[in-house]
């Protein structure tokens, strides 16, 4: 999902503001499938051309594959905005995560990730500048509360903190590391027979 105006990233941030009540965390039991939104902020890397952080907003579907194992698509989108004073940049993210969440026996659940995708930057028309996509990995670690159960699924509350790393093939010098943080909400399907 590549946004490259300001009406699409309005539409995202509504889309996820109107999805929030439905949306919330990593299901522990086998076989079930969540879905996420989250919002937060990104500190973006030199090579970005950004003035300062920004806000991000992100999606995530993913799999529970054992108690302590899941797998997801990660999707984030971030608006920068150029520190040329050209507009506003857009820096997107596509990635899948394996995520091993450690119990707790609380309500409370601790996990590390690890992601691999690809970032996409699209510069503001008229800058003059191209846009371009490549190879990026993220390490990350965070929790999840469980806020909510029921016999169809579960709602908990996720927070995330990260840092993606991306290749430069187009940078000049370097990699850039971009760490983000995200608060969100995540709902877990029960599946069919364990219900």
């Amino acid at each position: 999902m590549l946004l490259r105006s300001s009406r699409r990233a309005r539409a995202l941030a509504g889309l996820l503001i109107s999805c929030a009540p439905l949306a919330a965390v990593a299901q522990t039991t086998p076989d079930s499938w969540y879905v996420g939104a989250d919002a937060g902020g990104i500190i973006p890397d030199k090579p970005w051309g950004a003035r300062g952080s920004a806000p991000l907003f992100g999606l995530e579907f993913g799999r529970s594959l054992s108690g302590e194992w899941s797998t997801e698509l990660a999707l984030t989108y971030a608006p920068l905005e150029d520190r040329r004073s050209r507009g506003h940049n857009s820096l997107e993210a596509a990635g899948l995560q394996v995520l091993r969440r450690f119990s707790t026996g609380t309500r409370v659940i601790p996990y590390v990730s690890l992601g691999a995708g690809a970032t996409h930057e699209a510069p503001a028309s008229g800058s003059g500048l191209v846009s371009r996509t490549e190879f990026m990995m993220q390490p990350g670690l965070g929790a999840l509360v469980s806020l909510l159960e029921t016999r169809n699924g579960q709602l908990a509350l996720r927070a995330n903190f990260a840092a993606r790393w991306t290749h430069g093939w187009a940078h000049a010098p370097g990699n850039p590391v971009d760490p983000y943080y995200t608060l969100g909400l995540t709902y877990g399907f029960m599946p069919l027979r364990a219900r």
